[in-house]
């Protein structure tokens, strides 16, 4: 019997496992399929300016090529899964769908109808109250400025003391008054607010606190427009809170703009302004914390290095700052604010707040104390 020569043999063993890996092959190939679109678009209106993506997806072997579209025309170079516009602008406006095309078919995806929109117009929302909390020394005046832009409506006002009892505010003033200014002209002054039931009405109708009965608080109900000024003081010093709360509920007439200025320092001394917003959205704001900048004012022992931080509701800081950007400075001229020297020490935040309740606190850096102002202005 002849033996098999062993290198016949090992051919024969290589071309046998070749032809097994070929049936392997035949068996595993993937079958060449159609594509088939598996995400949808849907119509959008966009804000003109923002920037926008449509974004689909296929099934189909082999990958497919794809070529977006705009009212039928072939759009050059946007090939891809997506067909993105970083900033939108009213010619983009259209319909748009994608072609996906492989040896196996063609598909065409759903139609997206983009509508492009102008940015809407505000006042998004609108200042229905601000408070000013202090500590005043005997006598000493606390002052805050505010603007009804638009025409007239009623206001209340309210200088608290007595009734800070209630919440645990310790040395509150026990008697202050307030006054109320249209440029040098007195309009009014109150120094007890006597239990009247017009004030009882009004402080429920805005939701604010009731005054301890038979409570020397001073509150007083003004309709007022334009520009005016408060001046709340008391024979015995304390801690003071100042209220403002418009009693109206269209955004026009609307609260613009309000200030206070005191003396600041740090822990229990810090001047707090406290606002709130309500609305259907966010709206632009400006806040300063003024102090070298008020020696142009004839102002003297001002606070050298003022800084001021922004918390929401819950207690969380929304915005801190201890010398503010120059670069703001067009912001501030929108706002109709008093101009800023580029290099002082002054603070001031550009923020966008949704509707709610927040608290600006202005203190001394490195411990400093004197004379400084907070102001809010809606910017436009």
């Amino acid at each position: 019997m002849t033996t098999p020569n062993r290198a016949v043999f090992r051919s024969l063993r290589a071309g046998f496992i070749l032809l097994l890996a070929g049936l392997a092959l035949k068996v595993t190939a993937q079958v060449e399929t159609g594509p088939a679109f598996t995400i949808r678009l849907f119509d959008a209106a966009v804000v003109v300016g923002q920037s926008f993506t449509l974004t689909t997806a296929t099934s189909g072997f082999p990958t497919p090529e794809y070529q977006w579209y705009k009212n039928d025309t072939a759009l050059p170079g946007q090939t891809g899964l997506s067909l993105s516009f970083p900033s939108i602008q009213f010619s983009d406006a259209g319909s748009y769908y994608c072609r996906a095309r492989n040896v196996g078919g063609t598909a065409v995806s759903t139609t997206a109808v983009i509508t492009v929109v102008p940015p809407p117009v505000g006042p998004f929302a609108r200042i229905t109250n601000a408070s000013v909390r202090t500590t005043l020394a005997a006598s000493q005046l606390l002052t805050v400025g505010f603007t009804m832009q638009g025409g007239s409506r009623p206001v209340l006002m309210r200088a608290v003391g007595p009734s800070l009892g209630r919440f645990d505010v310790p040395n509150f003033m026990p008697n202050p008054w307030l006054a109320v200014f249209q440029g040098a002209a007195l309009l009014e002054i109150n120094d007890n607010w006597g239990d009247s039931t017009t004030l009882h009405t009004a402080f429920a109708s805005v939701g604010a606190f009731a005054l301890l009965p038979g409570s020397q608080d001073a509150a007083l109900l003004r309709t007022v427009g334009g520009g005016h000024t408060v001046q709340v003081a008391g024979v015995v010093g304390g801690n003071v809170l100042m209220e403002l709360y418009d009693l109206g509920s269209a955004t026009t007439p609307r609260l613009v703009n309000i200030s206070a200025r005191n003396q600041v320092g740090t822990g229990a001394n810090v001047l707090i302004l406290g606002l709130t917003l309500a609305g259907t959205a966010a709206q632009p704001v400006l806040i300063r914390a003024v102090g070298p900048t008020l020696v142009q004012f004839g102002v003297g022992g001002v606070l050298a290095d003022p800084r001021l931080t922004v918390f929401d509701s819950t207690g969380a800081i929304v915005a801190f700052n201890d010398d503010w950007d120059s670069t703001q400075a067009t912001v501030h001229a929108r706002s109709g604010a008093f101009a800023l020297p580029a290099s002082s020490k002054d603070s001031a935040v550009n923020l966008s707040l949704p509707p709610g309740s927040y608290t600006v606190q202005v203190s001394g850096a490195n411990g400093g104390t004197g004379e400084a102002l907070v102001e809010l202005y809606e910017l436009p």
